[in-house]
């Protein structure tokens, strides 16, 4: 006597531009998110790390100069790795005068 097995299927990690976009800009005193998930069956764990610190995805995070830069995230499964880098753009005020502010787009990158 046979019992049929539901094969389900598998997947390893993937991330795309859209769960996990590769260019992102933030703005200097503002809560932003590091916006990256990854999919594949099963799910994977999602790690990402900026000059090899762990730093969290999905939560708000108040937003200073020293984030600008290049984000690792690495996706893992039983059957794989998938790896992205991120860019952090942060927009900054360098200073404020009797008119106003100046803003100016900061484009300094972590090496």
């Amino acid at each position: 006597f046979l019992v049929p097995i539901l094969a389900l299927p598998s997947a390893g990690p993937r991330m795309d531009d859209g769960s996990c976009p590769p260019s992102q800009n933030w703005t200097e005193g503002q809560d932003e998110t590091l916006r990256c998930s990854a999919q594949g069956k099963p799910s994977p764990s999602l790690e990402c790390t900026k000059d090899g610190e762990s730093f969290p995805t999905g939560m708000p995070q108040p937003v200073t100069r020293a984030h600008a830069g290049i984000y690792q995230c690495r996706a893992t499964n039983p059957l794989g790795t998938a790896v992205r880098n991120v860019t952090v753009w942060v927009d900054c005020e360098w200073g404020r005068g009797s008119w106003g502010f100046w803003g100016s787009r900061g484009t300094a990158r972590a090496q």
